[in-house]
């Protein structure tokens, strides 16, 4: 029994890993789609909405069905607004502007908005180590940002990370105010509902760019790339991450978490991309010892991973 329990956590650890390894591609490999100019941030956001909302519709065919209660509708749909719509507009238009690995390191203050967000809102508990862990992250994502405005280029740009940010504070917002439809419905078919909805919500922002698109201008990269974004940034990374969370705990998916800016550098200055320095390094540093400061301490509000 206990083999049988070891053999699954350690299953369970790979495709968590692989999840994330997912998650730490995508944006190098967003940017890497976009600089042809064929694909803008908005039509990409768009294909990925669109496009999960079909795979996970496919999926969800698979699992037991569930209707969505009439008092839910509201809710889902502000979710979908939030965690999909706001969320990933705002990522992917951010990636555009900004260097892969400054994206990836910005979606690590999740954690530090939702106990932000818990705390205002909800009246969680507030502890020193977890103000002084807000303090350090708060710190690093300013590093990280100011750091773009000096040197720019590949370093990164201030006005790519704020919106960044902006994606990661919709995340926080699904996460704090949505856990009790989080928890009720079977995550593919929440999933296929958040994904359909958020992208007719934001047709009026997509529809006319993606119907004008010249198509016979795209090559492989285009091509691959949105396929990547689409089909392992968006659907396998949230089913790999289903998976994963069952068999172990929270903090330890959220541990995953820190890998990455790891490998959206490493495949970002090897594409040409991206370039490191010292404020990225800083960064990274003090928004993982802020997170670990907050989510360890007493009471700390639910980890965002854990819901994905």
């Amino acid at each position: 029994m206990i083999e049988q329990q070891a053999k699954r956590r350690g299953k369970a650890h790979l495709i968590t890993l692989a999840a994330f390894l997912c998650f730490g591609l995508m944006s190098p490999m967003c940017k890497w789609t976009m600089a042809g100019g064929c694909i803008s941030g908005v039509s990409m956001a768009a294909f990925r909405l669109c496009g999960a909302s079909l795979l996970f519709w496919l999926a969800s065919a698979c699992v037991p069905q569930q209707k969505i209660a009439r008092k839910d509708w509201l809710p889902l749909v502000l979710m979908s607004l939030c965690g999909m719509g706001i969320n990933q507009f705002c990522y992917v238009i951010g990636v555009q502007y900004t260097s892969p690995t400054n994206a990836c390191v910005l979606t690590t203050s999740t954690p530090v908005f939702t106990y932000a967000l818990a705390a205002v809102f909800l009246h969680a508990g507030v502890s020193m180590r977890k103000v002084v862990g807000l303090g350090i992250a708060a710190t690093g994502a300013l590093v990280l940002i100011l750091g773009s405005g000096m040197q720019g280029g590949l370093s990164g740009n201030p006005v790519g990370d704020g919106i960044c940010l902006c994606s990661q504070l919709a995340a926080s917002c699904y996460f704090v105010f949505f856990s009790g439809i989080i928890r009720k419905y079977h995550p593919f078919i929440l999933m296929r509902w958040l994904f359909l909805v958020s992208a007719i919500l934001t047709a009026p922002l997509w529809g006319m760019e993606v119907a004008h698109m010249e198509w016979a201008q795209w090559g492989t990269a285009e091509l691959l790339g949105t396929l990547y974004v689409v089909v392992f940034g968006s659907f396998i990374s949230y089913l790999l991450m289903i998976i994963g969370q069952r068999h172990l705990e929270g903090s330890t998916v959220a541990a995953y978490n820190y890998i990455q800016p790891i490998i959206a550098a490493a495949v970002g200055i090897s594409m040409g991309l991206d370039a490191m320095n010292w404020q990225k390094i800083v960064a990274v540093l003090c928004i993982a010892i802020g997170v670990r400061a907050i989510t360890t301490a007493t009471s700390a509000p639910r980890d965002p991973r854990e819901a994905k």
